[in-house]
């Protein structure tokens, strides 16, 4: 075990293991974690010694060691391909499979730090 973690608002099993480069499943299984999507502020996690190279994404604060080199999380100032006007009912995984463009690399160019928060009418660009 490396260390532990409380969770805080907002952060997920992913961005945890990003910030310390851990399969984010292997802390589901070493904290008995049966809904992974399911975690809450507070909770104390034991994280395990499991390394892993995790897609982009938000990267949680650690709370304890040195945090992994990462690219800073930065968002916006990406060129644009395309731009996608949202219509009512897609949602950004759609949008992500439709032009073949990692949905996190979507949400880190338009700022979007909820996955689940688009809204029709709203204009993305599409690096």
């Amino acid at each position: 075990m490396l260390g532990q973690h409380t969770i805080r608002v907002g952060e997920t099993l992913f961005c945890i293991g990003r910030a310390y480069g851990v399969d984010p499943w292997a802390i589901a299984l070493q904290n008995n974690v049966v809904r992974p999507n399911l975690v809450h502020p507070g909770m104390v996690l034991d994280i395990p010694d499991v390394p892993a190279v995790l897609p982009p994404g938000p990267i949680c604060a650690t709370q304890f060691g040195d945090p992994v080199e990462a690219a800073p999380a930065v968002c916006g100032g990406c060129t644009c391909r395309w731009t996608h006007i949202v219509r009512w009912g897609e949602t950004l995984s759609w949008i992500s499979i439709n032009y073949g463009v990692d949905m996190w690399t979507i949400a880190q160019c338009n700022c979007i730090h909820n996955l689940n928060r688009i809204w029709a009418g709203q204009s993305l660009c599409i690096p």
